[in-house]
């Protein structure tokens, strides 16, 4: 029984199939047009005059196990209209291929899917377990490439700034803290965009944001029906920042109470077991005199040096 190898291979009407063969895991397939005429893109009139033939090597989808490559020989048509611009052009194989592209239709949709479900690296990694040679490169490119949806309703708005070149451009970062789900990116990070935004979504209740004052601004430009709170890290980070001042200006206390502490301690182990303490003293080390405890700047060391003493005195028996 003769198999039709273009139905097999599931090409479109106007392609057919020459000739296959296989050399170190490729299956190279030639491809030639039969079409007898082309639409020509501009004018949309259909041409039957042959200019020239050319080939063009496209990827497509593994087939047994194998890589495949295509090898098309398809045509130049020359427009017949008077009054086209275009007296030349490629004849048209879309959807199953599209114009200048080195892989197929259905090739592009599976490393589509591919990115979708994993990521770059991972889906590189993966791809070659089912016949596909690609890199992170490209999955990332045909990821980004896909439509995005329509922004969704959202009643708790998350806003911050995101960098789509790590230290040299950035944009803002919209995120539904109900879903915990990103539902738009925009260009730029100025107070007018983010605003527009805002206005175009009077559903808005909650707005979480940073301590800058740009998306402040325009929660309350374009969102003033909704309450304005700093999101999780934000607060945290702030209740830190507080916690280290106070300790800042404490800091000599906290000293004074470990010194005498330790002076208690170190009288009870030596004394003779009848309450009187030996003539020997303890060698009592002064600490180095904390310049500007007070000031905000020195919080974080002011910090870190009583909790540094603190483990020590913990630690010793």
């Amino acid at each position: 029984m003769q198999i039709d190898v273009s139905l097999m291979l599931s090409l479109p009407d106007g392609l057919e199939v020459t000739s296959i063969a296989v050399a170190d895991l490729v299956l190279t397939i030639h491809i030639v047009a039969t079409a007898k005429s082309s639409t020509c893109p501009l004018c949309t009139q259909a041409a039957m005059r042959v200019r020239s033939y050319y080939t063009r090597l496209i990827a497509d989808v593994p087939c047994g196990g194998h890589q495949v490559q295509s090898i098309f020989h398809v045509r130049k048509f020359r427009c017949e209209t008077a009054d086209c611009p275009r007296q030349v052009f490629t004849e048209r194989l879309a959807p199953f291929l599209e114009p200048w592209a080195k892989m197929t239709t259905r090739l592009s949709k599976t490393i589509e899917t591919i990115g979708l479900t994993t990521c770059g690296e991972l889906g590189a990694r993966f791809a070659p377990h089912l016949g596909i040679q690609t890199s992170p490169t490209t999955i990332l490119r045909r990821t980004m490439a896909l439509p995005t949806c329509p922004p969704e309703q959202v009643s708790q708005l998350g806003i911050d700034d995101w960098s789509f070149r790590r230290g040299r451009k950035f944009g803002t970062i919209l995120v539904n803290l109900v879903m915990h789900k990103v539902i738009d990116l925009l260009p730029d990070r100025t107070t007018e965009t983010a605003t527009a935004w805002m206005q175009a979504h009077p559903e808005i209740d909650i707005v979480g944001c940073d301590r800058g004052g740009d998306y402040a601004a325009a929660a309350r430009k374009g969102a003033p029906q909704a309450i304005q709170c700093a999101d999780r890290f934000h607060l945290t980070q702030n209740l830190t920042d507080r916690i280290e001042v106070i300790l800042s200006r404490c800091s000599p206390d906290i000293r004074k109470a470990f010194r005498g502490r330790d002076s208690s301690a170190f009288s009870e182990d030596h004394s003779g077991g009848n309450g009187k303490e030996l003539t020997q003293e303890p060698n009592e080390w002064s600490s180095a005199p904390v310049p500007l405890a007070g000031s905000a700047h020195l919080a974080h060391r002011g910090t870190s040096l009583c909790l540094a003493e603190l483990r020590e005195s913990e630690s010793d028996p």
